[in-house]
């Protein structure tokens, strides 16, 4: 089985989507966060790595969360 990645206009999308599956095709994965949101996402993990005290230690952090 041969693998493709493709990049699809979001107006397009819907229309793309429906084809494949009517063609009978496997939609292996799609991704869930847009290039910007990822960017983001890597900008923050670039910054907790070099600054380790840049974010909460997970049980520091739940201490601080209001839970009714």
């Amino acid at each position: 089985m041969q693998e493709l990645t493709l990049k699809i206009p979001d107006n397009k999308l819907s229309f793309f989507m429906e084809l494949i599956k009517s063609l009978g095709f496997v939609q292996i994965e799609q991704d869930v966060l847009t290039p910007h949101q990822k960017e983001l996402v890597n900008q923050e993990r670039k910054l907790a790595k070099e600054n380790p005290h840049y974010m909460l230690d997970w049980d520091d952090a739940q201490k601080l969360l209001k839970v009714e």
